[in-house]
């Protein structure tokens, strides 16, 4: 066997055992399945790339404007009682559910009503909070099946429950809580 294709051997080889290491820990979940891993304050990234924010991450990024394009995973019913200032709704389970606003084109839909490109759009999805599957299926989906980039993907792990006591307990954040809450939400503080 010449050397060239025991290289190429080798590169399939080394392929299929990347993609076999990685691949059986990243798939959508149920509600309260998500990897302790996953939820550690200490991952950062995802396994298929996706970087996670909290709060500390999160409040600077609303402090400056950055242009980001935040989507509210949860029902509407819940989203119409407070959410993250300029997020839209785009609820979502799993892939596999019926019901799903959020798909591969409601995504693009936004991704273009908010001036922004697939390629060039930071989207955030963001739910109840760490056991809430919903934003972190949806980052999921968006890398694995609808072709964003993982770079523009983040999933905003602390979620809306805790971005709004956060907002209410701290007199700084407290003072600018139109920067990082909705109307409906700011009403009820």
């Amino acid at each position: 066997m010449n050397f060239s294709k025991r290289v190429m051997q080798l590169l399939v080889v080394m392929g299929m055992a990347v993609f076999m290491v990685g691949t059986p820990f990243a798939k959508e979940v149920n509600k309260g399945e998500i990897p302790a891993d996953h939820l550690a304050k200490s991952c950062k990234k995802l396994p298929w790339g996706v970087t996670v924010w909290d709060l500390d991450e999160a409040i600077p990024v609303m402090n400056n404007g950055d242009k980001v394009l935040w989507i509210d995973t949860r029902p509407g019913s819940f989203f119409d009682k407070g959410t993250v200032r300029n997020s839209i709704c785009l609820l979502y389970d799993q892939s596999s559910v019926q019901g799903n606003e959020l798909t591969a084109k409601s995504l693009e839909e936004a991704v273009k009503k908010a001036g922004l490109t697939k390629e060039s759009a930071k989207i955030v999805f963001f739910c109840q909070g760490p056991e809430c599957h919903r934003s972190y299926n949806a980052s999921f989906v968006a890398v694995t099946s609808w072709g964003y980039s993982p770079q523009n993907i983040i999933w905003f792990r602390d979620g809306y429950p805790e971005l709004f006591k956060q907002v209410k307990a701290t007199a700084a954040l407290k003072r600018k809580a139109k920067t990082y809450l909705s109307d409906a939400a700011v009403s009820q503080l």
